[in-house]
């Protein structure tokens, strides 16, 4: 992870945290450079890409596919290996993947977000690999659960729905529904903020999830069209508006954030959540489903006035 030596991130308590620029930033410059803390690809992305590295699948059907869930699709068996490796274990995530299939298949929701996606944060980010295994204190899954997020309130339709998905997700892991999923610190550094990771850990990693994830596309940039999701702890500092400062952009599934024109000293540093190509109605859409608010930047004001 590398921040340019000219931003900084600020928290207040009025409005969280943001970035902000500590001299004159010139249009082009790398604010941000960082790996995911977890990563995704869709099922049946067009066009086809690796869902390790996110290059260009050249082969219909893919040649390297995973031979348990059958939903992972590789460039070579160097990704295919490297996935079973990192995160994607026979007996933890792909198991659970089956699972969700199988699940799926009599009616079940098993959508790859949220659900798919959550079982991959458990993996990738907190290095789940087998029922009774334990979450790693320290892979990164606490930061993750602790960033932004909108939980609604105890007793309403949607904190039930996000509580039956945590749930589900326990079920799908072979995990005990009451007793949730054991957490661990191996190095003794870093006390463990629980012992278990059951309903109330995941709705509230399922929130943070929602509130701080970004989209992804395929390496040769062929297509605009998303292809997969992914997680940066460093990158959700950024927040939004509809006439950013600065953009987004993945290479495979790490993260380089870019200044689309020159920045001020002391100036906010943002980018856009939405694609801004959207008009307003469908940018207060998307940003209400998912980030819980209402913009009220310059363009939208505008935009609502006209």
């Amino acid at each position: 992870m590398s921040w340019h030596e000219g931003v900084r991130v600020v928290f207040e308590d009025a409005r969280g945290r943001y970035v902000e620029a500590l001299r004159d930033i010139e249009s082009g410059e790398v604010l941000l450079s960082e790996k995911c803390a977890a990563a995704m690809v869709y099922r049946n992305t067009d066009p086809p890409c690796c869902s390790f590295c996110l290059r260009f699948l050249e082969k219909d059907p893919p040649e390297f596919r995973c031979d348990g869930c059958k939903l992972e699709c590789y460039c070579s068996t160097a990704c295919k290996d490297e996935a079973r490796r990192s995160y994607h274990s026979s007996d933890g995530e792909c198991a659970a993947f089956e699972a969700g299939i199988e699940a799926e298949a009599i009616g079940f929701e098993f959508g790859d977000v949220p659900e798919r996606f959550l079982l991959r944060v458990l993996s990738q980010a907190g290095g789940w690999r087998t029922p009774g295994g334990p979450i790693v204190v320290g892979a990164g899954i606490d930061r993750v659960r602790m960033l932004q997020a909108h939980v609604p309130a105890p007793d309403t339709e949607e904190r039930g729905r996000l509580a039956g998905i945590s749930r589900n997700t326990l079920r799908l892991m072979d995990e005990s529904v009451e007793d949730g999923v054991r957490v661990v610190d191996p190095s003794g550094d870093e006390p463990a903020t629980t012992s278990r990771y059951g309903e109330a850990e995941l709705t509230q990693l399922l929130c943070s999830v929602n509130c701080n994830a970004h989209t992804l596309y395929a390496n040769d940039r062929s297509s605009l069209a998303p292809v997969g999701i992914a997680v940066y702890l460093q990158g959700s500092a950024f927040n939004h508006s509809c006439v950013p400062s600065a953009e987004f952009c993945n290479v495979g599934t790490s993260l380089t954030v870019r200044s689309l024109r020159r920045v001020q000293r002391g100036e906010e540093i943002t980018v856009s959540y939405v694609p801004t190509t959207m008009n307003l109605k469908e940018r207060r859409r998307c940003l209400e489903g998912q980030y819980k608010f209402v913009c009220a930047c310059a363009r939208c004001v505008a935009e609502g006035v006209s």
